[in-house]
């Protein structure tokens, strides 16, 4: 008898038995013939089955292993045979009892049985049974007569949430305990909004009068006690911080929920990447009123102090033109030239203290000091303001030199008024500075010159400025000075360190 060979396109009346395979209806009849087909169908579909099962169980990254109704290893796919560390031939047709004894008592084979009395999947985490200090995550199921069971190592993810744990734990302790100091966690998200807290210390309660459980539950509970100037600030700079990962620091009033008072509060937060990639941000938020109070009475203290220096200043200056004036001395006079010299000072003083007194005496700018101290002078040439010429970066001075550079530069510009640059429409000064380091301390390099004046000789005896800048300045910022009286004009170098002991 010849049999013809039967394609899926040839069969007549097809009836679906998979997505792709058929069976004709004129062999679902039992017969001899139709029985030898259909059993050859049936065995083709389900070898197509299998051989799509096993892509899939190859593809899916997790290990993967069948047991059939009787706890025989049915099929293991390529990482669960890593992960055990032996080929599949080693393991298969064997009972997995037989290759892992010391699963004898343990809760994985309390779980297995479970699932395979009930057909019941369930779902655990335990300890590895054949890799010892290894920890598995676990999916049991029913499968084709047996198990089926998928599992994946989370060792390193379990290790790192204890530690995190434990580190919770510490942070706990340590933050519940500290009184006007809260601490929280957020858990970062790819917009700002979302982002959520996990962690708020018990101080939450006394600092804004919301109890940390409810702060946790709704963190609009404190947002909406942030005074309304501050809010939108406090979101700019906060996506700011998010976006670029940097640490976050404000400061902002709050109306406290309970007492209605309104304080002040500082709140710092910084990112932290964990070991998954995801970041967590760890804050601080505490209450600065009573510095906010004290800065603003220190900066009260100052203005009053420098209000009754300028007083006393200008009380001097008042003795000083009376007991000039009782002489009845011209001012063109010696004794006149000499009392507007000692006014002249006395003022130049006057507007150094002003600078120092803007920056609440902790220092001030360089460019602010050479400013204050050449502006009387360049009064006397409004129609060019190029004469009298600064350059120099941005510097920092302490008080005392600020105060002893001002009164030099008061000095030179006297002089130069008097008898140099300024005294001719060419001259013109040129001010210069820098910071420079020699390995052990920065210094600061300051330069006068001046150009187009008279010509300059040698004066016969030393001035009172002189004196002031080459002994006086030098000795009390433990630096050197020196003036040269070149032909061009008169240069004068002073080369101090930045950080001075002077007082």
């Amino acid at each position: 008898m010849t049999v013809q060979r039967l394609t899926l396109s040839s069969l007549p009346e097809q009836q679906t038995l998979s997505s792709d395979l058929v069976i004709p209806n004129s062999y679902k009849n039992p017969g001899p013939v139709g029985d030898v087909i259909q059993h050859a169908i049936v065995q083709s579909v389900e070898a197509k089955v299998e051989a799509r099962l096993s892509v899939i169980l190859e593809g899916i990254g997790d290990a993967f292993y069948a047991l059939d109704g009787d706890w025989r290893f049915a099929y293991i796919n390529r990482a669960a045979q890593e992960y055990f560390g032996a080929p599949a031939q080693d393991m298969l047709g064997r009972v997995i009892w037989d290759v892992f004894p010391n699963s004898e008592g343990t809760e994985l084979r309390r779980r297995y049985e479970e699932v395979a009395a009930t057909g019941t999947a369930v779902m655990f985490e335990t300890e590895a049974v054949g890799v010892q200090g290894r920890f598995l995550e676990l999916r049991v199921f029913p499968y084709n007569g047996g198990l089926g069971v998928s599992f994946r190592d989370w060792t390193e993810r379990r290790r790192t949430e204890e530690e995190l744990r434990e580190s919770q734990a510490r942070l706990s302790a340590l933050a519940d305990n500290l009184p006007s100091c809260m601490v929280f966690q957020f858990l970062d998200s790819p917009k700002y909004e979302d982002r959520r807290p996990v962690y708020i210390s018990k101080a939450c309660e006394k600092l804004t009068g919301i109890r940390a459980e409810d702060a946790l539950a709704n963190m609009g509970l404190i947002a909406q006690l942030i005074l309304p100037e501050y809010r939108e600030q406090m979101h700019a700079r906060g996506m700011k911080a998010h976006k670029e990962r940097q640490t976050f620091d404000t400061e902002l009033k709050l109306r406290h929920a309970k007492t209605g008072e309104i304080r002040w509060h500082r709140m710092i937060s910084m990112p932290r990447r964990l070991s998954n990639g995801t970041y967590i941000w760890d804050g601080v938020q505490y209450d600065i009123t009573d510095h906010k109070r004290a800065e603003e009475h220190l900066r009260l203290m100052v203005n009053e102090l420098n209000h009754r220096v300028k007083n006393t200043l200008a009380t001097v200056q008042s003795l000083a033109v009376q007991s000039f004036h009782k002489f009845g001395i011209a001012a063109s006079g010696d004794i006149g030239a000499a009392r507007t010299s000692f006014e002249a000072r006395l003022f130049a003083l006057s507007r150094a203290h002003d600078v120092l007194t803007r920056e609440n005496w902790e220092g001030a700018n360089l460019s602010d000091v050479v400013r204050e101290a050449c502006g009387p002078f360049r009064m006397h040439n409004m129609d060019d303001e190029k004469r009298i010429v600064v350059q120099g970066e941005e510097l920092r001075l302490p008080p005392a030199m600020s105060l002893s550079l001002s009164m030099a530069i008061h000095e030179l510009c006297t002089n130069a008024l008097k008898y140099g640059a300024l005294t001719t429409p060419s001259g013109s000064v040129r001010i210069s500075w820098s910071r420079i380091s020699d390995g052990s301390c920065a210094r600061l390099a300051f330069r006068w010159e001046e150009h187009g004046g008279p010509a300059v000789t040698p004066p016969r005896r030393t001035g009172f400025g002189s004196r002031l800048i080459q002994r006086g300045l030098a000795r009390e910022l433990n630096g050197v000075a020196h003036i040269s009286y070149e032909p061009e004009g008169v240069v004068c170098t002073i080369d101090v360190p930045l950080e001075t002991n002077a007082h």
